[in-house]
């Protein structure tokens, strides 16, 4: 947290509560300046504390920054308390977001596909794809393009020179982790197993980092199709999650 938390930092966006010298409730913020927008973390309370919670969320806001006008928070569907919390605090309901992971031991049953590292002779086609797919999302396709280093890869499939679709994964080693941010294939390309071709390929990629052991994404619950396709590939369902955001 100390490494990830960056433009508002760690000791100075949480806050602890504690009971005779002890630590019994963290809940702190990750700040996205750009956006002016900032994810609550937590509040996470000790059992039989919960008593404290408006005590540490109103000592929290009054760390946030001036231009922060949003919050988002993340909990999980079973986290009754924080949900509750969310609704008391007047945050609205954005999404229900299913989380899916991928664990390393079951990578041996991948597939062996043919996908290729984004050209610049392809970066247009890819641009326009990812900027219809995904209007005004964190990343413009110009965004990922210039993102693109030795952990942070675009991995494309052309079939007789047609440029059939995309993927942009980020590995990030020195902490394990990695992300599946964004894939989208040609809509005249769909149902012709692109999106699991482009998927296998990147999973596959991101396994030859030794220290990453599992990889997980987030999708939307409604968008079926898409948790049945991450499945078949192999992934296994996690965690129910709820997005709440709130403008101050």
């Amino acid at each position: 947290m100390i490494d990830d938390i960056s433009e508002v930092k760690y000791f100075d966006s949480f806050v602890g509560a504690y009971e005779n010298n002890e630590l019994i409730g963290v809940v702190g913020f990750d700040a996205d300046l750009d956006d002016s927008s900032v994810e609550i973390w937590g509040p996470f309370i000790v059992p039989d504390n919960w008593y404290i919670v408006f005590d540490l969320w109103k000592k929290m806001i009054n760390l946030l920054p001036d231009e922060i006008d949003s919050l988002e928070m993340f909990p999980n569907l079973k986290n009754i308390r924080v949900c509750q919390l969310a609704k008391n605090l007047s945050f609205k309901k954005y999404s229900d977001e299913t989380i899916l992971i991928f664990q390393r031991k079951n990578s041996h049953e991948l597939k062996n596909v043919s996908i290729e590292e984004l050209t610049p002779e392809y970066y247009l086609m890819m641009k326009q794809l990812h900027d219809k797919a995904f209007p005004g999302t964190y990343y413009s396709g110009q965004q990922i393009i210039n993102r693109i280093d030795d952990h942070r890869k675009v991995f494309m499939i052309i079939n007789k020179g047609i440029f059939c679709g995309y993927i942009y994964v980020e590995a990030e080693p020195e902490f394990g982790e990695a992300n599946i941010d964004f894939f989208a294939v040609e809509k005249s390309e769909r149902g012709n197993g692109i999106g699991g071709q482009l998927l296998t390929g990147a999973l596959k990629w991101l396994f030859t980092f030794k220290n990453i052991e599992s990889i997980r994404l987030c999708v939307n619950s409604t968008n079926s199709s898409a948790i049945n396709l991450y499945k078949k590939i192999g992934f296994q369902h996690l965690h129910d999650l709820i997005v709440f955001t709130k403008k101050l």
